[in-house]
């Protein structure tokens, strides 16, 4: 299988595509950021920092521990709220990087963070902590590299804390982004040391001034954390300002006195939060007095202000940074609780994987029996608890009733409780929505049946596990357990808690004749049934899609950086991340469903060669397929939708090889400035050398009729890509005959300028 290129009407289009070229307009200094006489080839660092953006996976920038703990915690949290999340992401910048690579940089303030977060759906969020805590498990991990992350980390809020406040006293209105500026006007730093992991880190620690870290990243990498930093906006088509912000942050006050305001703002913070502020206060005080009129004394009370912020976020996260005068024993706790917190990451990690096996295991159960042998034996394994009873609450009679793991008394059938406070722990449990055991109860004050549980059980005393789905009860889990398993369950109340959940949401979905309440099907609303059904498809989809992006991000640790696999394993990241995106829109309702008209430029051949290149092993070397691209390489990039121009021609594609007998050809092309009633329209053709389309399939063929695969293009795929082409306003036709056949998808010519 080879892949050929046309040289009728455009140049040669190579499916790896140079991105050292750029659309934008960078306004770069003539001299060296922050050190002034000493002349540098800007032009240079710029195509240097854009190369290192393109050979650097920005999902892998490095994170505290000490944070990711705290937010895989938080994901795990059912009824969790975005603004919760959105509290614990925007005081880290890489995770913010992170979610802005992955949603856009509209994330400028917590409220556009919100936003952007409830847009890309809960499963995507925790997927992206899924990713980070694994990449920081295997990654390489020393002291230094700690140090160095938590001084990034501190600058990095103490300076978004500094520039909120600035912009709030010269009434720069927009002090969201004024906070989100400090907080990554260091990014830069964070792709360096993911970029040179043994290099970075151990250069640093030999420099200390601003202008000696400048002069080391140019020396040894060619490029500044400012450059890198700007651009990683720039290529992002970010706000000019925010990157110009970060660009400008070293550069010398005479040098700003009339630039925007954001950049003297982010300027000035950086002199303000800086470690050594102390030696150079004098400094930093003449700053914001020339920038904007501030006297010393204001920039002492923000510097207060800032330190009590910082301390209580630090204290949140449980993150301790050394002092220049700090004690050994001090450092000796703060090492050991570093350690400590990467031991919990671990424990996170381990126990995602583990319930990724309960999962599947349950996915697979058929029936009560089975799902009632798969909860003993997973609570055996896990806690090596072999006494368990399954309550399940029965709303029509507002009771829960018990349900033995191992069918070995038939009199618990008659065990019934009504939800009510103080009849038994069983109940309390449920109604407070907490784990609850008898080892702090008053034996004399338990309830008789309580008692005979404990009995039944053969155990010293019960623990009791609330089972919910979206605040909805389902049951409780009685564990029959001894007084010295206690401490160690205590210890993994986080795996017991998922664990919960995965039983309560196997319960919810999928048997429901553990809530007698089986129903005559033909008695069903069709569409209730079919919208629970999609809901359940879409749950069990995720899962295995979060399991694979995980095992990709492993693989992707293993193989070198610049490894040429790795652009393939981008590529099926991203296309894992869009089939997140339509099932987070498939399950939201209508009204609030994504419109697939939003627009954003995108450069339609790079996306057709990309794919094209992705199908090269998995379509057409499979089925022995070439194919050719002849792409007008004067189209610039165009206002439309990525995704949607995705599925279209995947689906094309798709059609074309399974229409193909082997050594099949498949010839793709597009055009730019197609005149239609006038107005100006760009062209995908995607034809073959086929049998042609049966003349009985071609009146119906956008119609979701019964595809002949081998002998037409016909079938449910073209019906989407009919919708998908109205939606954009475009049209597409056909031409078939026993030559073969070709579709020609019309989509409107919008430029952003």
């Amino acid at each position: 299988m080879f892949l050929a290129y046309s040289k009728s009407k455009s140049k040669n289009v190579n499916l790896r595509r140079s991105s050292d070229t750029h659309d934008h307009i960078v306004r770069l200094p003539t001299i060296f950021p922050g050190i002034p006489g000493q002349h540098i080839n800007t032009s240079q660092m710029h195509k240097q920092a854009i190369r290192l953006l393109q050979k650097t996976d920005i999902h892998k920038l490095p994170t505290l521990p000490h944070v990711l703990v705290q937010l895989l915690e938080t994901c795990q949290d059912e009824n969790v709220s975005f603004d919760k999340l959105a509290n614990i992401i925007q005081n880290d910048p890489a995770l913010c990087v992170k979610v802005i690579s992955s949603c856009g940089n509209e994330c400028t303030s917590l409220k556009n963070l919100e936003k952007q977060l409830s847009r890309l759906g809960i499963n995507t969020i925790k997927s992206i902590a899924i990713t980070s805590a694994v990449h920081q498990f295997f990654s390489r991990s020393s002291q230094q590299r700690m140090d160095f992350l938590k001084r990034h980390w501190r600058h990095s809020i103490y300076c978004g804390c500094v520039a909120e406040q600035l912009a709030q006293l010269t009434d720069y209105q927009h002090t969201g982004e004024a906070w989100f500026a400090g907080l990554l006007h260091d990014a830069g730093q964070l792709v360096m040391e993911s970029a040179y992991p043994d290099r970075y880190t151990a250069e640093l620690t030999h420099v200390d001034e601003d202008e000696n870290v400048h002069t080391m990243e140019s020396d040894q990498l060619d490029t500044t954390h400012c450059h890198v930093g700007a651009q990683l906006f720039v290529l992002r088509d970010g706000h000019p300002f925010l990157a110009d912000a970060i660009m400008y942050h070293h550069e010398p006050i005479t040098k700003i006195l009339d630039a925007h305001p954001l950049v003297k703002i982010i300027n000035l913070a950086n002199l303000i939060s800086h470690d050594n502020y102390r030696d150079n206060t004098e400094q930093a005080h003449n700053a914001a007095r020339q920038l904007f009129g501030l006297p010393a004394d204001l920039i002492e009370k923000i510097r207060a202000n800032c330190d009590e912020k910082i301390g209580k976020i630090a204290e949140k996260f449980g993150i301790a940074t050394r002092d220049i005068n700090i004690d050994n024993e001090t450092i000796d706790k703060i090492m050991s609780t570093d350690q400590l917190k990467q031991v919990k990451l671990a424990e996170q990690i381990r126990d995602i994987a583990m319930l990724d096996g309960v999962h599947q295991h349950f996915s697979r159960i058929d029936g009560k029996r089975a799902l009632l042998k798969a909860l003993q034996q997973n609570i055996a394994v896990l806690f090596g608890i072999n006494d368990c009873i399954l309550f399940l609450y029965d709303a029509a009679d507002d009771k829960i009733q018990a349900t033995s793991t191992t069918e070995n008394d038939p009199h618990l059938q008659h065990i019934s409780i009504p939800l009510e406070p103080g009849r038994s722990i069983v109940t309390d449990a449920l109604l407070e929505m907490r784990a609850i055991h008898s080892f702090n109860k008053d034996p004399d004050n338990l309830s008789i049946l309580d008692c005979q549980l404990i009995d039944l059980n053969n155990k010293e005393g019960l623990f009791c596990m609330p089972l919910i789905v979206h605040n909805a009860a389902i049951g409780t889990l009685l564990l029959g357990i001894d007084e010295a398993q206690l401490p160690a369950l205590s210890n993994q109340q986080g795996l017991l808690k998922r664990f919960a959940n995965e039983i309560a949401r196997t319960i919810s979905t999928s048997l429901a004749e553990f809530r007698n309440q089986r129903e005559d099907h033909m008695g069903i609303d069709p569409e209730k049934f079919l919208k629970a059904r999609a809901r359940e498809v879409i749950h069990e989809v995720r899962n295995p899609l979060t399991i694979i992006n995980n095992y990709l991000e492993i693989l992707g640790i293993q193989l070198e950086g610049d490894d040429p696999a790795q652009q393939d394993l981008a590529t099926i990241r991203a296309e894992i991340q869009r089939i997140s995106t339509m099932l987070e829109n498939l399950a939201q309702p209508i009204s609030v469903e994504a419109d697939i008209s939003e627009s954003v430029p995108v450069d339609v051949n790079g996306l057709i060669a990309d794919l094209s290149h992705m199908f090269q092993t998995s379509l057409f070397g499979a089925h022995d397929i070439d194919i050719s691209l002849n792409l007008d390489e004067s189209m610039p990039p165009i206002s439309t939708n990525a995704d949607a121009i995705k599925q279209i021609y995947t689906n094309l594609v798709k059609n074309a090889v399974e229409a193909l007998p082997a050594e099949g050809q498949i010839m793709v092309y597009t055009q730019d400035q197609v005149n239609v009633d006038g107005k100006a329209h760009f062209e995908i053709c995607v034809a073959d050398d086929g049998p042609g389309i049966p003349a009985k399939i071609l009146p119906d063929l956008f119609s979701p009729v019964t595809t002949t695969k081998g002998e037409g293009h016909a079938g449910l795929g073209l019906t989407i890509v009919k919708n998908l082409v109205n939606e954009l306003h475009g049209s597409i036709s056909c031409r078939s005959s026993d030559k073969g056949t070709s579709f020609h998808i019309l989509l409107p010519r919008n430029i952003q300028e």
